[in-house]
């Protein structure tokens, strides 16, 4: 399998590149949290000066910390300073898109775009599927996830599970996940319009729904029905 990483110095690049039919490929610098990430992929890596881009072609990965992107296709692209190095400002991922952050995992996805500054992924698909411990969240359009924030925001006939406990359907639901006891939970669900809840026994209608995990108190607001 062949490998590179995120940010890198020019010499180096031309150097690994020349090892493109060798087991491995690895060019290595530090990203803006101090942390390598690292590209892989089966069928090679190409790369685009003009465009100023990398390309992973099949079975693609990306790894950094406890980040990792999976897909058909990876795209990295970079600008270049001052100094003569290049860091990656943006990684695109296409077809088969996996991503997993410790415990938490997105699946189903189609296209996304990782912003490398603001720590921030966008998640396009018909079937996107965010699992976290006992908790799903489900669009069949659009997911957002802030990294640095903990904020998961799925949009397109979204739902969201807590176990077996309930179901919330919504336009747009929002998580505000934590972490805690080396789990990461989900501390509040936020839902926006044509929300419905459905627990065991009861369904509810409304406009606007928060619910808090801690103190298992929901709110609704808006056009209420029981």
């Amino acid at each position: 399998m062949k490998k590179i990483s995120k940010s890198f110095y020019f010499a180096a690049i031309l150097i690994f590149l020349n090892l493109k039919h060798s087991e491995s490929q690895q060019l290595t610098n530090l990203d803006n949290n101090n942390e390598p990430i690292e590209i892989f992929a089966d069928n090679g890596i190409e790369w685009h000066k003009n465009k100023n881009k990398y390309v992973a072609l099949g079975n693609a990965k990306a790894l950094s910390g406890s980040l990792s992107l999976e897909s058909d296709k990876i795209e990295a692209f970079y600008k270049e300073n001052n100094s003569s190095s290049m860091n990656i400002t943006e990684v695109r991922a296409k077809r088969n898109v996996v991503v997993q952050d410790k415990k938490m995992k997105i699946t189903g996805g189609e296209y996304a775009e990782y912003k490398i500054l603001k720590d921030y992924f966008l998640i396009n698909g018909r079937n996107i599927i965010l699992t976290s411990e006992k908790n799903t969240l489900k669009s069949n359009k659009k997911l957002e996830y802030w990294r640095s924030k903990n904020i998961a925001i799925a949009t397109g006939k979204a739902k969201a599970k807590k176990d077996d406990e309930f179901v919330v359907l919504a336009d747009k639901l929002v998580w505000y996940l934590q972490e805690k006891n080396q789990k990461t939970t989900v501390k509040k669900l936020l839902g926006f319009k044509n929300v419905s809840i459905k627990t065991n026994n009861e369904v509810a209608f409304s406009d606007q729904a928060i619910y808090n995990n801690e103190t298992e108190i929901c709110k609704l607001s808006g056009n209420v029905k029981l």
